[in-house]
């Protein structure tokens, strides 16, 4: 799955598990209900984890990737009314979708980009992995120069890497691979065949290289130390300004460089190749991906503490912000509840940090969108903190034996208990 010889970037840590890396896998799906199009995988280098990369190719759970993926997707209700339309059957306005087009099928003026998250535990019980997903619009087949030319359905990339946090991160790295996807569409100055592949490997391998020069150096005893002023700084300095000068002296520590990718050598008029200057792109990582975050003990850390918490404070305000932390410190059932993907996921991993800022972690259940097939689930008699878009929230009402649960709308910015005996 990986390259043909590749080499060993990491060596392993003091305890038994797999080197955390950039990714581990990356999917790029289409639509559930794009039965004819294909799901692409792109494998790193190496793979540091057989155990996820096995499961991960199942078909199974592709499927279960896929309804993650597009969790406001019912795929019980929406069979029936999906062949109907697929039939070529009248519209509310009067016409007809034709043979291959349905209601999911939309212009790029319609589009909205949404990026959310979801964790999965694999079958061996103890190894997490984190999908960072993004929503994109293909070229049509009808147009491969242009973007903005005809309705087709949306295809989800996904991002599974066993490293916690990096929200951020892998926005950025997921914007950068649909940039390269639409260079490759219209055409560019690369002569890159996969540019998608070429650039996932490089930030994969120039993670891998930096890691392995951080080890070699604590194995000769060079460390960072963020309490000491650098040798060329003589003022007095605060322990925030020591800090930040050490960090600037070692930025290449806490980034990674791709280089050459964006342009990349292309024919002159004469046929010459050229390359151009400054063809940089950077990334700063998240603490989960820097040289040295593997010797802390990582039971230890609760998954949501480098998220932000500013979500769910901007949507619901101070006041039921605290009612949200009292219901999560007294481990209750929390539902929050919104009509964007984007927005949701978001204020349920802030709920979640909120409680990481005091080191304290959320024990019990946590999906930060709940796919439609997972509903009925939520009458189960244990603590969970989830995500459910607005248009199942019907649902929730018709489930028997849902009780004790506090609901937030956050787009409403309202909070109301659903059966609960002493709210």
């Amino acid at each position: 799955m990986g390259s043909e010889n590749p080499q060993e970037p990491f060596s392993s840590s003091s305890e038994d598990r797999p080197p955390v890396c950039v990714y581990d896998l990356f999917f790029d799906l289409p639509h559930p209900t794009a039965t004819t199009e294909k799901t692409r995988i792109i494998d790193p280098p190496v793979t540091l984890s057989p155990i996820l990369s096995e499961e991960m190719y199942k078909p199974d759970n592709i499927s279960r990737l896929t309804r993650f993926a597009f969790p406001e997707y019912d795929e019980v209700t929406q069979t029936q009314q999906l062949a109907s339309e697929q039939e070529g059957l009248l519209t509310s306005q009067g016409r007809t979708f034709g043979a291959n087009l349905s209601k999911y099928d939309i212009y790029s003026v319609d589009f909205v980009v949404q990026h959310h998250t979801f964790s999965i535990l694999l079958s061996d019980g103890r190894t997490r992995v984190h999908g960072h997903v993004r929503r994109y619009l293909p070229q049509h087949s009808d147009s491969s120069a242009r973007t903005d030319v005809g309705r087709r359905r949306p295809r989800a990339m996904i991002l599974i890497t066993r490293a916690i946090g990096g929200e951020r991160f892998y926005t950025s790295i997921l914007k950068t691979v649909e940039a390269f996807m639409m260079k490759a569409r219209v055409g560019s100055l690369t002569k890159n065949r996969d540019p998608v592949r070429n650039f996932l490997h490089a930030a994969f391998n120039n993670h891998a290289n930096m890691v392995t020069r951080y080890t070699e150096l604590r194995r000769h005893g060079v460390t960072l130390n963020f309490t000491q002023a650098p040798k060329d700084h003589f003022e007095i300095m605060t322990a925030c300004d020591i800090a930040k000068a050490v960090m600037k002296q070692n930025e290449e520590v806490f980034r990674i460089n791709v280089d050459k990718l964006e342009f990349g050598p292309g024919g002159g008029k004469k046929g010459r190749d050229f390359e151009i200057e400054d063809d940089r792109i950077q990334f700063y990582l998240p603490y989960s991906l820097q040289p040295g975050y593997e010797c802390i003990r990582q039971h230890s850390i609760p998954e949501d503490k480098y998220s932000p918490i500013t979500p769910l404070l901007r949507y619901i305000g101070p006041s039921n912000f605290l009612r949200v932390l009292s219901a999560l410190l007294c481990e209750r059932r929390i539902i929050l509840i919104s009509n964007s993907i984007t927005r949701l996921s978001m204020c349920v991993k802030a709920a979640s940090a909120a409680l990481s800022q005091g080191l304290l972690m959320w024990e019990h259940a946590l999906i930060p969108v709940v796919p439609p097939h997972l509903i009925p689930s939520l009458v189960t008699n244990v603590p969970y903190l989830v995500g459910v878009l607005s248009p199942f929230v019907k649902r929730l009402r018709e489930l028997e034996g849902l009780a004790d649960v506090l609901c937030v709308n956050v787009d409403k910015n309202e909070l109301k208990t659903f059966n609960m005996a002493n709210p």
